[in-house]
């Protein structure tokens, strides 16, 4: 029987954590999983030690304001892996919390694996030295990270990512619309985050736009995707206060969603890969607290030219960026007008993102799974 430790943070991680288990599984019908799991990790068969939302928290003093909650997680997790020692531990993303571990681990000659490459490249590259003192092996979504990973001489494996192999390279819009029963010319999709934190950053200014843009155009509607109960409920007070005629309804349906839209407008992050993948324009909007940008503005702290992973894995500006103070209604509303007017520019946009999809269509989980099985067996 081969034994797993396995930490995934947030739903993205949960998601990746749940494709890998049954691709493991697959391979090694006896392995069995323990750890920080989220429900999809738990339906494929994985022992929660504790809710992969524990670990969900964003922005310098995000951090430390959950810090005393994080430690102590970690604190019990360790407890429960040395007592009885896994013959690996797989550390999906959250890379504050699982290098640590990782380092502790294969201090004790635990084999460590890391899946998602933390973005040393928008920090500082050197950094990348540092994460052979924690993973044995690297498995990174992007193939960039691999050859700058190779540089630092970190064993490092390129997966493709997962949302390239779930989601169709097709777009059926129209079964999208019938799906979530949107009647509109234009629809418009805002994912305005998954994070409460995001949600508070972000909801009331993108409604404020969604108000300018069904106050310049019409037969217009918004549909906004939601990844549980509570980011919903948080999402309906906003509106009901917000008091307006907008046409606005909420899924749990990221995909036709995403699938339905003429247009997203969304906060940063891996929603940028996901409306990519869609083949969709967008607007990437970020904000985050004071004191938090400051920080980064004032130490230096980003050494990378763009925020939105698509302007990022292509090298150039394809998507507009609009981020902190220059993140108001106005300019998101402005460059939602110049996607809606240009449908040239969309097609062109489109093959792009095409091009991009091919690229990490890699079939991710198996790979990530005959990877670490490999490794195992040679271990053996």
């Amino acid at each position: 029987m081969t034994k797993f430790a396995i930490v995934a943070g947030e739903s993205s991680g949960d998601l990746l954590g749940s494709k890998i288990i049954a691709s493991i599984q697959e391979l090694c019908p006896d392995a069995t999983f323990e750890g920080i799991a989220g429900p999809k990790m738990v339906k494929v068969g994985c022992k929660q030690w504790f809710k992969s939302s524990e670990l969900s928290v964003m922005g310098i003093f995000g951090v430390l304001k959950h810090l005393p909650r994080i430690l102590k997680v970690r604190k019990g997790l360790m407890k429960k892996i040395l007592k009885n020692p896994p013959d690996a531990f797989i550390g999906i993303d959250a890379p504050d919390f699982n290098l640590k571990i990782e380092e502790k681990l294969k201090q004790r000659g635990i084999k460590t694996i890391h899946v998602v490459s933390p973005s040393f490249w928008a920090w500082r590259k050197n950094r990348a030295k540092f994460l052979n003192q924690s993973a044995d092996l690297l498995l990174c979504l992007f193939p960039f990270e691999k050859d700058l990973l190779k540089e630092q001489n970190v064993n490092a494996v390129f997966i493709g990512h997962p949302l390239a192999d779930s989601i169709q390279k097709e777009i059926d819009v129209e079964a999208a619309r019938n799906i979530l029963e949107l009647k509109a010319k234009i629809v418009i999709t805002l994912m305005p985050g998954s994070r409460s934190s995001e949600i508070s950053r972000h909801a009331k200014l993108f409604l404020e736009t969604a108000e300018l843009l069904t106050n310049k155009l019409e037969d217009i509607e918004f549909v906004i995707p939601v990844v549980d109960s509570q980011i919903r409920e948080q999402l309906m007070k906003i509106l009901a206060a917000h008091l307006t005629d907008l046409k606005v309804s909420i899924t749990d349906n990221i995909n036709a969603a995403l699938s339905a839209s003429d247009l997203v407008i969304t906060k940063s992050g891996t929603s940028t890969l996901e409306v990519a993948l869609h083949k969709k324009p967008m607007v990437v909007v970020y904000k985050m607290s004071f004191i938090s940008y400051w920080f980064l503005k004032i130490f230096n702290l980003v050494h990378t030219n763009f925020i939105a992973l698509p302007n990022i894995l292509l090298g150039k500006k394809i998507v507009p960026e609009l981020i902190q103070d220059n993140a108001s209604s106005e300019a998101i509303f402005a460059e939602s007008l110049l996607w809606l007017s240009n449908h040239q520019k969309v097609m062109e946009l489109q093959q792009q993102f095409d091009l991009l999809h091919s690229q990490l269509q890699q079939n991710a989980s198996f790979l990530a799974a005959s990877t670490i099985v490999e490794m195992l067996q040679y271990k053996k």
